[in-house]
């Protein structure tokens, strides 16, 4: 799309008339030199804007490649005119990020074909960024008769969450965070031992099938797992239901920005150290299914567009037989919620009746606070007209948690501070734009 300066255009052309009239009119000197200059000028800015360059090519590239949530962006524009003649100056206005987001300006002067600048974006918020646009402007010396080249980009920047440090995450601790660290036999079932083709020895397992060099090590009996004994990817399952994170209104997003974050680094975690594992946002039924580096970045991508859900998009009468439906024995679930709500414990026991190895990250700051002897905090939940049981920051219970424990279920208590260790590569890319 081109600008051509019709506005200077519709202003210079009645003064050109003008002065011209005057000058036939009237004559003289003075007339002449004004008619002449107004005219000159014109001339100039039809060369300008006719012998310009005839074409515009823009290379950006930013660092880091793939920066966190709250981070700065260094982004560096290559611009390089062809054909024509080259203009004393251009200006360069790169929205790499939208419209509606902070652009980078630029100015080069001198009669050139390249040119080369760098503009930093500050505090850039977490979500995926297609439709960058870049406007390119030159004119004259005055800046008169300008003409401007907007050029849409097919660019895609990622700003990820930033991840959580979860210390407390250790694996699965069964029916009591105080024990041991490994499956309890009730919970365990077939289900191999994490990393290796092992697992808890189960009744009526042969001899030769025993583990004992594990088994010494571990204190129990340890079975080698038959070959056709399979372990399902592990799941990831955010919670965006709107209703989870209301407790306290005032703090609903920062609760939900924490959760966001807990899912970037179980999604770090299991690009690690599974060789597939499943993602899934709820409300919603479609899981998707990631692998490697590739799929990590497929998760955060995803991720990073996450948003509250106002309202559930499943009746509530059917949302837990999805959940259990989709359980898988011996599946592997991580669930990051906002509040532990009563509707939530019992699609938990749901889940875990169905077979799952279940763990629920709360962004809570209270949970950790389990040895309170205060009242559940009861709110009325004005979607459903029920009231829902939750674990409140200032009045907390430990029913809800003990209930979850009892039934094998791990809960982490999620911290309200990110970091950046896990940083991306360093660099860019050159995206060819116009």
């Amino acid at each position: 799309m081109m600008n051509r300066g019709i506005q200077c255009w519709i202003a210079a052309v009645p003064i050109i008339g003008f002065l011209g009239a005057v000058y036939v009119w009237k004559g003289g000197k003075a007339s002449l030199f004004l008619f002449l200059l107004a005219l000159s000028i014109a001339i100039i800015g039809v060369m300008i804007q006719l012998c310009g360059p005839k074409r515009v090519v823009v290379q950006r590239t930013w660092s880091p490649l793939s920066p966190f949530d709250g981070g700065d962006v260094e982004v560096t524009v290559h611009v390089r005119l062809i054909g024509g003649f080259p203009p004393l100056w251009i200006q360069v206005e790169d929205r790499l990020m939208g419209e509606e987001e902070e652009s980078g300006k630029l100015l080069f002067t001198g009669f050139r074909r390249s040119y080369s600048g760098t503009y930093r974006l500050s505090e850039v918020s977490r979500g995926v960024y297609r439709e960058g646009m870049t406007r390119i402007a030159w004119g004259d010396i005055f800046g008169w008769f300008k003409r401007c080249v907007f050029i849409q980009s097919h660019d895609k920047l990622l700003v990820q969450p930033l991840p959580l440090r979860i210390s407390t995450l250790g694996g699965f601790k069964g029916r009591d965070e105080e024990d041991s660290g490994e499956l309890s036999m009730e919970t365990a079932g077939n289900v191999p031992i994490w990393g290796s083709r092992l697992r808890a020895y189960a009744h009526g397992d042969p001899f030769k099938m025993i583990h004992w060099k594990s088994s010494a090590r571990r204190g129990e009996l340890i079975s080698r797992a038959p070959e056709e004994i399979y372990e399902p990817p592990s799941c990831l399952l955010l919670d965006m239901d709107e209703r989870s994170y209301l407790n306290k209104p005032q703090r609903a997003w920062e609760l939900f920005e924490i959760s966001v974050s807990a899912a970037a680094t179980w999604l770090y975690r299991e690009s690690i150290e599974a060789e597939t594992f499943n993602f899934r946002l709820w409300p919603g039924d479609y899981t998707l299914q990631l692998s490697g580096r590739e799929g990590l970045y497929k998760g955060l991508e995803l991720l990073a567009q996450t948003q509250l859900e106002a309202e559930s998009i499943l009746p509530s009468s059917h949302t837990g037989e999805l959940w259990n439906s989709r359980t898988v024995q011996g599946q592997r679930v991580t669930v990051i919620t906002g509040y532990v709500t009563s509707p939530l414990v019992a699609k938990l026991l749901q889940m875990a009746e169905a077979g799952a190895v279940l763990e629920l990250w709360c962004a809570v700051d209270a949970v950790t606070d389990t040895t309170s002897d205060t009242t559940l905090d009861r709110t009325t939940d004005t979607t459903a007209g029920r009231t829902v049981t939750t674990v409140g920051s200032n009045q907390t219970s430990n029913h809800l948690i003990a209930e979850l424990r009892a039934h094998g279920i791990h809960v982490v208590p999620l911290p309200d501070y990110a970091f950046s260790e896990m940083n991306p590569e360093i660099g860019g890319r050159e995206h060819v734009i116009a």
